[in-house]
């Protein structure tokens, strides 16, 4: 059960209904249903590990008040330890097993050693790098005495199984969530009404950015030794627009129904192709993620290597990014991606700007030439890193930008339809992505880009936009037949 399908509409306007006109008696009350339904939507994604999600959650809520009641020592910091191990144990065991004992495998057979090896079949739970890096992540603020652990159980539990956030995040933080459902909500219109805008504008990003240019990604990434240089760049650009889109478009659907329950989760994207340089990008990019990891392993690092100064704090930016691409999946293909980003910040740290990010055109409306070509050289970097992101093995993505590197990389691109073999240009998707650009540039102050509609344009221009915004999504549907694509990040 997807945020895009029938099955979720109705489930969500169910619980709505009950949460503020059957569950308003209490905040006990209101959380007991937010678990419930978080169980039923967990279970009708992937039943088969609500076991180990919630076996996860009694360890560590136990753990942490157990943490916190011993004295600094061995014994703290035993049963500390201990549940670190535990959880990254879960991942490395469900996530990663296969891939390292693979790679280990492939290394010693090219001193001959002639082993062989078949990969077990392990079932790689729903939101499991979620669900897993917010455990650490509060193991670790319990020890540091960062925070006090939680007492109530429902809370704790209603926070580890949210049901807008379990599957792809964000990554949240114990002590932004919890204090919110402490207390009883009441039903507040004005947010509610942002929420379904919020919602909106996801679904916009997910089903006429994302999903018509994964229409035109996996057609020019599945057969790229047959397509032009310029056609290969193409695919490249509907790449990043679709991992964008699909992302930033769930995590603005989870943000918006979270609103409807007047609670708020972390704000995953901050219009991160309008960055001009890699530092700022990153921390509009996968908000969550980048806070963890520059909060649990930057900072301790560089708090570790200071000693080496400069070089110190770009093992540490190297080391911190290889994580983020294993993060996102077992593959060497994801380690490249991380690690190439990590490489683009050398220039910064050398310069010592590591932490100078310019806000782009402040108080203007259009960029200035330096500008418009820093957010496209970025543009360009990052997109070609999203090649090893989407490709399924090294070899295949040196391939795929040697590709580009040629001379029909000046030829018009063009897209061979599958069921007709017709060469087209697709420029229905261009033009959606151009529309699509000029809204976010014009919101880029915002909460999210069409955030200002709600008190800033008068009413009539107001629905005329939702109705457009509406029409396009209904468009995109019937133009491709209804077919929907799955989240990205649920593989993660």
């Amino acid at each position: 059960m997807v945020f895009t399908s029938l099955n979720f509409a109705v489930f969500l306007l169910l619980v709505f209904i009950l949460y503020w006109w059957v569950f308003k008696k209490n905040a006990k009350t209101q959380n007991t249903l937010l678990l419930l339904a978080s169980i039923v939507f967990y279970c009708m994604a992937d039943w088969k590990f609500i076991f180990l999600l919630a076996a996860s959650g009694f360890i560590n809520f136990y753990l942490a008040k157990i943490i916190a009641k011993k004295e600094e020592g061995k014994i703290r910091s035993l049963f500390f330890y201990s549940g670190i191990i535990l959880n990254v144990g879960l991942l490395l065991y469900f996530k990663y097993f296969n891939f390292f004992i693979q790679s280990f495998v492939t290394l010693f057979n090219y001193s001959g050693a002639g082993i062989s090896f078949t990969p077990f079949h392990i079932l790689l739970p729903l939101g499991i790098s979620f669900f897993t890096f917010q455990m650490i992540g509060y193991l670790i603020d319990v020890n540091n005495d960062e925070i006090e652990p939680t007492e109530d159980l429902l809370s704790f539990f209603t926070y580890l199984a949210y049901f807008p956030k379990i599957l792809s995040g964000p990554i949240e933080r114990v002590q932004k969530f919890i204090p919110q459902i402490h207390k009883k909500r009441e039903f507040d219109y004005g947010i509610a009404v942002d929420g379904l805008r919020e919602i909106l504008w996801g679904l916009f990003k997910k089903m006429v950015i994302a999903d018509n240019c994964a229409e035109y990604t996996n057609e020019i990434f599945n057969n790229y030794t047959v397509y032009s240089g310029s056609t290969l760049a193409l695919g490249v650009v509907f790449f990043a627009f679709q991992i964008y889109g699909d992302f930033s478009g769930y995590s603005d659907i989870a943000c918006g129904i979270s609103k409807l329950f007047n609670i708020r989760i972390v704000n995953n994207f901050a219009f991160p192709f309008f960055s001009t340089n890699i530092s700022d990008y990153w921390k509009k990019w996968h908000i969550s993620l980048t806070s963890w990891m520059m909060d649990y392993i930057f900072t301790p690092l560089s708090f570790i290597l200071r000693k080496y100064k400069k070089a110190g704090l770009i093992i540490s930016t190297i080391l911190t990014f290889l994580l983020v691409g294993l993060w996102h999946g077992a593959n060497w293909t994801f380690i490249v991606f991380g690690f190439l980003h990590g490489l683009y910040f050398i220039p910064l740290i050398l310069k010592g700007s590591l932490k100078k990010n310019k806000i782009v055109a402040k108080g203007r409306l259009i960029p200035s030439f330096k500008e418009f070509f820093g957010m496209l050289a970025l543009f360009i970097l990052t997109s070609l890193t999203t090649v090893f992101f989407r490709a399924e093995n090294i070899i295949g993505a040196i391939a795929y930008i040697s590709g580009i590197a040629s001379k029909s990389l000046f030829s018009i691109p063009y897209v061979i339809e599958e069921s007709s073999g017709v060469k087209i240009i697709p420029k229905t998707l261009l033009i959606f992505i151009f529309l699509f650009l000029f809204v976010e540039w014009f919101g880029r102050k915002e909460e999210y880009a069409i955030a200002k509609l709600g008190g800033k344009w008068r009413r009539p221009l107001r629905w005329i936009i939702y109705y457009t915004i509406m029409f396009a999504i209904i468009f995109s549907l019937l133009w491709y037949g209804g077919e929907k694509q799955q989240f990205i990040y649920f593989q993660f």
